[in-house]
This record gives C-alpha cells, sequence and structure tokens, in this order.
C-alpha cells in the first residue's frame, strides 16, 4: 500500500511539473505593453522600519523612474525607526517636492500588523487615482510605473502584481532566489488559468476604487500576509486580479542573510498559505511530500528511485529557467541542479518552523 501512495505521489508531480512547463510557454498573458499609458496620477507608497542601510538603493531608484514627475506621488513612512531611517527620508523628501514623509502612529497589534498600520495611515495622503507599492529593500526599474499600469489598462484589474525576484551574489541568496522563480512561477501560471492565489506588497498596484471598496487595509481582518489578504478581498469585490510578468516591471529585493531570518519570513508567509484554497494547498504538498517518496523508492529500488528524482530535478530546472526567461534574466543550469538540495531542506524545515510554538518575528515585532 505504501509503496502504491509513493508511485502516485512520484508521479502526479512529474505530471505537475511538466504541466507547468507547458502552460508558462503556451498560455502566458503578457498584457500587452506596445503601448503608451495615460499618465494618469499614481502615487508610490513605501513603508520604511529600520531600513537606513537599504534606503539609498530605492531612492535612487524612484529618481530615475521614467514616468512625468508631476503625475507621481512619492509617499515614505517612517514606523518608528531606531536606526537614521528617519535622517535619511526627511533630507530626500526636502529635495523632492513630490514627496512626502509620514511619521507612522503606533496602531492596535491585534488589529493590523506593522505593515498594514503603516499603509492605512500612509494611504490617507495619496493624491493619485492608483496606489502603487514597493518595500525599503527593493530597486524598481524606471518602466516600473508605465508597465504596471498598462497592465492594468489592459486587463481593468482592481489589483496588480508585479514580478520580484532576489538580487545576490552569496550561494545562500542565489538559492533563495530560484526559490522565488519557482513560487512566483507557479503563482504566474495559475493567475493566466483564471485562479488568483496571492498577491506580493513589494511589487503591487492598486486602483484607488479597489482600495476603498474594501474600507482599505483598516478594513481587512487581522493577517500577517496583509498583502494576500487585500487580493483575497478585492477579487472578492468583483475585481480582477492579474499577475503581470514582464522585463520593465521586475522589481529586485534583497535575500534573507541567515537561516533563521529565512524561517521567519517563511513562518509569516505560511501563515497565509494555510488560507489558500484546497487545490493550490495540494499544489503545494505535493512539491513537499515528493522528497519522503522519492527517498522511500531509493531504498526500494535505487536505480529507478534516481533516476524518478534527475527526471523531477531536470523538469523543475526547465520550469525556472523558462520563467526567468519571460523578464529576460538567464540562470546557471549549475545552480539550478544544486537548487533541489535547498528546496529539500528549507520545505521541510519551514513545515517544522510554522508548527513550532514560537512567536512570529516581524521586523522586531513579535505575533502569535
Amino acid at each position: 500500500m505504501i509503496y502504491g501512495l509513493v508511485v502516485v505521489v512520484v508521479f502526479l508531480l512529474l505530471l505537475q511539473d511538466a504541466l507547468l512547463v507547458i502552460l508558462i510557454q503556451m498560455n502566458f498573458n503578457k498584457y500587452n505593453e506596445a503601448q503608451n499609458p495615460d499618465f494618469l496620477k499614481v502615487s508610490i507608497l513605501i513603508p520604511c522600519r529600520n531600513e537606513a542601510h537599504n534606503l539609498l538603493r530605492v531612492l535612487a531608484s524612484l529618481e530615475k523612474l521614467d514616468y512625468p514627475k508631476d503625475q507621481v506621488q512619492f509617499i515614505l513612512g517612517d514606523d518608528h525607526s531606531s536606526d537614521e531611517t528617519a535622517t535619511i527620508l526627511e533630507n530626500w523628501v526636502s529635495k523632492h517636492s513630490n514627496s512626502i514623509l509620514i511619521a507612522i502612529i503606533e496602531g492596535d497589534q491585534k488589529r493590523m500588523n506593522g505593515k498594514a498600520n503603516a499603509l492605512s495611515q500612509m494611504v490617507k495622503s495619496a493624491e493619485g487615482d492608483f496606489y502603487l507599492f514597493t518595500d525599503a529593500d527593493c530597486v524598481v526599474p524606471s518602466n516600473w510605473v508605465k508597465s504596471m499600469l498598462l497592465a492594468q489598462k489592459n486587463s481593468d484589474a482592481g489589483i496588480v502584481t508585479g514580478i520580484t525576484h532576489i538580487g545576490s551574489d552569496s550561494f545562500f541568496g542565489k538559492m533563495q532566489a530560484l526559490d522565488w522563480w519557482l513560487s512566483l512561477g507557479m503563482v504566474k501560471v495559475m493567475n493566466d488559468l483564471g485562479i488568483s492565489v496571492t498577491s506580493m506588497g513589494n511589487n503591487m498596484l492598486i486602483t484607488k476604487k479597489a482600495y476603498a471598496s474594501v474600507g482599505g487595509f483598516e478594513g481587512l481582518p487581522f493577517s500577517l500576509t496583509e498583502d494576500f489578504e487585500m487580493g483575497k478581498a478585492i477579487e472578492k469585490k468583483g475585481f480582477v486580479a492579474i499577475h503581470h510578468v514582464s522585463a520593465d516591471n521586475l522589481v529586485e529585493t534583497l535575500p534573507q542573510q541567515n537561516f533563521k531570518g529565512l524561517l521567519d519570513q517563511r513562518k509569516r508567509w505560511m501563515h497565509g498559505a494555510m488560507d489558500l484554497p484546497i487545490y493550490w494547498r495540494s499544489v503545494l504538498a505535493m512539491q513537499v511530500l515528493f522528497f519522503p517518496a522519492v527517498i522511500y523508492l531509493c531504498f526500494l529500488q535505487l536505480f529507478a528511485g534516481l533516476m524518478v528524482w534527475v527526471i523531477k530535478v531536470a523538469i523543475q530546472s526547465l520550469f525556472i529557467y523558462l520563467f526567468s526567461l519571460k523578464t529576460g534574466q538567464k540562470l546557471k543550469i549549475s545552480t539550478l541542479a544544486l537548487f533541489e538540495i535547498y528546496y529539500l531542506f528549507t520545505s521541510w524545515s519551514t513545515i517544522v518552523y510554522y508548527f513550532w510554538p514560537s512567536k512570529t518575528d516581524w521586523k522586531g515585532r513579535k505575533y502569535g
């Protein structure tokens, strides 16, 4: 009986990965960008908490945005930072007349997490018809605003999620980057099939109308993944939710610096994942269950087990490679092969850490 279950799990995972490869090529929605946006007013919101070591990167990228300066508003929020964040933001805002700095007021952590609380206050000063969100540890491309607006225009979406990748030269960082390519690739495939899964708060556009329809972040139930909750609420109101992937809206973020930080990040994400529909949780479960299944198969039939594992890695690597090409990125094959070891270890460590009786840490705040 166990052998039969193993065969079923392995077969379904291989089938699932093969379908991902086919769909990313045959059913990829590009959202035509071969036109000019309407250059409507946009508000870009970036909450900051102890981000002094990252701010110069993101602020420099904002200055390079290819969008009329009189049609963009920068809203920066200082969320009780204990480093030089406030000073850096004050200096930058003083030199850019289309920007404002909001000193965040501490909120009720039982109603909203820290980031949702900051954004709810910042949006109150937004003048744009569209709200664009990114994080202080990100770098946005020059065509970011145009690309996101065109995707919204061509889909009439209430919420647009962009594509984000991790930029890093370290081995640990590169492994995290591949993990993001794999996860976001699956999300994109599902979205293009008409199945919305989640949203990413570091690269997200929400129309003013859609945001107001759900009562803003303060109108959402408490969640450690406020971006996921926002996307879900907007879609429930009847708005279209899309994932837009191109070289022009590819935002770069930073990796977690150590394994503890990675687990804390994944534990927070798992809270959102547990609220996903059963079919999506089944997709994720299949990815994780493959490892004990194929290891068991190797014990019974070593050659067959290893061959199955090699085929899985090959198909999975092809999917990641093809997906990254959609944004003009070319990944190294050698790195893709090593990713499987990282994926095995982190996927099961995340599950154990999620159920471990400890609080979830986010920017120095504890939840749970």
